[in-house]
């Protein structure tokens, strides 16, 4: 009996060992595997990165702001720098500036045009014949007078200051009308020589139309600020870009 017992304990150790053996056998196994599969570090790290990426995508997707809205925060205004000041440039500051101040008005900042405003519209607004209209050479189209009445709307808005002239044209010489007269016609002339009520009868709103009063023009242009006619009333512009205009003139005027 008790040999019986005996074996049956030896019986029960040795299959506990052999379990234990092939439990560590197994363990060892998967360690190995495990040891032998890619860098698991590594794994993570490109997953990781992969996940930055997306998310700097993402970000760059959805967190982007519009350039057109955070470069000028003022679109959708009128604002002294972008609209009023040509305006007054063209129609006024000639005659109402630091120097001459005619009728002890200066228009030539922004704070005088802001302080004067009411006066400028209502100038603008006179009968033809009336002493005080404003410009002197003629009513102004409405456009103009609408442009300043939403300027004071708005809250009389300084704004940014913009470019003072276009660009000058081709680096090569060889000027168009489309590609570089038009832009300077645009600042300077088209504001009271446009199609509607043109001072003067000069309506320069096309490329013929320009080039067929292209002779008054040039005499215009050319003379010295200070001279009566000088246009654009502002005073002379610059000598670059009324050499511009003459060359392209000597070229034919090629539209």
């Amino acid at each position: 009996m008790k040999k019986l017992l005996f074996f049956q304990g030896v019986l029960i150790v040795t299959l506990a060992l052999s379990c234990t053996s092939d439990y560590s056998f197994l363990e060892e196994e998967l360690m190995e595997e495990v040891n032998n599969s890619p860098d698991n570090s590594e794994s993570d790290s490109n997953t990781n990165d992969a996940m930055d990426e997306t998310s700097d995508d993402s970000s760059s997707s959805d967190g982007t702001t519009d350039d057109s809205a955070t470069s000028d925060p003022f679109a959708g205004f009128v604002t002294y720098e972008a609209d009023v000041k040509p305006i007054l440039n063209q129609l006024c500051v000639a005659c109402h500036n630091a120097t001459l101040h005619e009728d002890g008005v200066d228009l030539s900042s922004y704070s005088f045009a802001k302080a004067e405003i009411d006066d400028i519209i209502e100038s603008m607004q006179e009968e033809e014949d009336e002493d005080d209209l404003m410009p002197p050479s003629g009513r102004v189209d409405n456009s103009i007078i609408e442009t300043l009445i939403s300027w004071k709307i708005d809250g009389l808005i300084e704004g940014q200051a913009t470019p003072d002239d276009p660009d000058l044209g081709s680096s090569d010489g060889n000027y168009t009308y489309t590609a570089d007269i038009m832009a300077i016609i645009d600042q300077y002339c088209i504001l009271c020589h446009g199609e509607t009520s043109p001072s003067g009868g000069y309506d320069i709103s096309t490329y013929q139309r320009t080039v067929d009063q292209m002779g008054i023009f040039i005499a215009r242009i050319d003379r010295q600020s200070g001279q009566a006619g000088v246009m654009p009333p502002a005073g002379r512009m610059d000598e670059a870009i009324i050499q511009m205009i003459k060359d392209w003139v000597d070229q034919g005027m090629p539209e």
